[in-house]
């Protein structure tokens, strides 16, 4: 049987036919061995057919028998040979029985793979069954499968495992689409009031386009951030462009880059640490993800205040630390401040924000096959950590 057609059988099939193959594979090398000996212990046990005769002779009562004996005879007795007599050779038997019980016994084997095959698959059947009534709508049920702790068990846990990562995943981007909606409703539904007002009014003086003007630049401007954010969560690992990155070079970038805003704020900016290290990785990204963790610290911070990057090699990883020693993050939102679209809740947070700098950030580790750590404290700062292979 070829191997497509096998794999183009059922589970249930192939273990019959795999079965049953089996058996007769194994009957086939048992007759084998059966007729390669035969031969040896028939000749040595029986001896050579030409030495046997039929004797008639007579019991102990009188009594006239016929018997088959070695020649010659014993003294006294009158032996006589039946030229039609035939005696069926034995090798000869021995095969043709050797056959016939092949047959029985592969016959026997098909049918009972058949049954074990029955028997075994009914779990599988049961978990089909079951699988094949979840969908979208009822994605909170599981198998649940009570049975031995065997593959079939196993199989049925992981199934279980599978459900609630979609499940969560739906209701992730449920809660995603939701969200962005939102953010995208806001800028659009201010266009759209300022626009009704202008229209409304039909003495509209200069000033007033001038002011419609001043916020669909603003509301266009935060579509279009929201836009480019989106397509960086989008990013797949194929399109990072890696290469070696100098940190103090691409941290000088940065702090140019937000040392504006920082001055709005009265922040202080700091660089320190090792600035000759290097790593591989995409230059536009980690800008990104490393002037988000700056830029939060310097909305989330208090005049006055100040915000330290640094670098450090430890472990061989590289050591991106980004601090500050503004407000803080709770305990209970530190877990949540990776999310799309969450936003830390406190008195002087930015309210401006769209909640994806840091699930872009994470995200961005994330391709770089790094990780991102926090610890903060409410009213004294936060620190983050991002932890990367160094340049080879």
């Amino acid at each position: 049987m070829s191997k497509q057609k096998l794999e183009s059988m059922s589970l249930r099939q192939r273990i019959i036919w795999l079965t049953s193959g089996a058996v007769f594979i194994i009957g086939l090398l048992l007759v084998i061995f059966v007729n390669l000996i035969a031969p040896i212990f028939i000749t040595r046990e029986v001896g050579s057919p030409d030495t046997q005769i039929l004797i008639n002779t007579v019991d102990a009562k009188g009594n006239p028998i016929t018997v088959l004996a070695e020649t010659p005879g014993p003294a006294g007795y009158t032996l006589w040979h039946d030229t039609g007599f035939s005696r069926a050779d034995p090798l000869l038997v021995v095969r043709i029985l050797s056959g016939i019980g092949l047959i029985s016994i592969t016959g026997v084997g098909f049918f009972a793979a058949r049954l074990v095959a029955k028997e075994s698959l009914k779990p599988v059947t049961h978990i089909s069954d079951t699988a094949r009534q979840i969908s979208v709508q009822n994605l909170d049920q599981r198998l649940n499968y009570q049975g031995e702790s065997d593959e079939i068990k196993t199989l049925a846990d992981s199934f279980d495992r599978m459900l609630q990562r979609l499940q969560t995943n739906f209701e992730d981007q449920g809660e995603f689409i939701s969200n962005l909606a939102h953010e995208l409703r806001t800028p659009l539904t201010s266009l759209r009031m300022n626009l009704e007002v202008l229209n409304s009014g039909p003495q509209a003086k200069l000033e007033d386009y001038q002011g419609f003007s001043a916020t669909a630049e603003r509301s266009i401007t935060r579509l279009e951030r929201l836009v480019e954010d989106l397509l960086l969560l989008a990013k797949a690992e194929r399109e990072i462009d890696c290469r070696p990155i100098i940190l103090g070079v691409l941290f000088e970038d940065i702090l140019e880059e937000l040392t504006p805003i920082a001055e709005r704020e009265n922040v202080e900016l700091k660089m320190s640490g090792d600035l000759d290290l290097e790593v591989n990785g995409d230059p536009v990204l980690l800008n990104r993800a490393v002037a988000n963790l700056i830029e939060n610290g310097i909305h989330y911070n208090h005049p006055g205040g100040f915000v330290e990057i640094s670098a450090c090699k430890a472990d061989n990883q590289v050591i991106i630390e980004i601090k500050d020693n503004g407000i803080g993050i709770s305990e209970s939102q530190q877990s949540h401040i990776f999310e799309r679209f969450y936003r830390a809740e406190a008195g002087t947070a930015n309210q401006n924000g769209k909640g994806l700098g840091l699930a872009i950030t994470a995200h961005i580790i994330a391709l770089h096959y790094g990780r991102i750590e926090i610890k903060s404290e409410l009213g004294k700062g936060s620190i983050f950590q991002i932890y990367l292979k160094p340049a080879n």
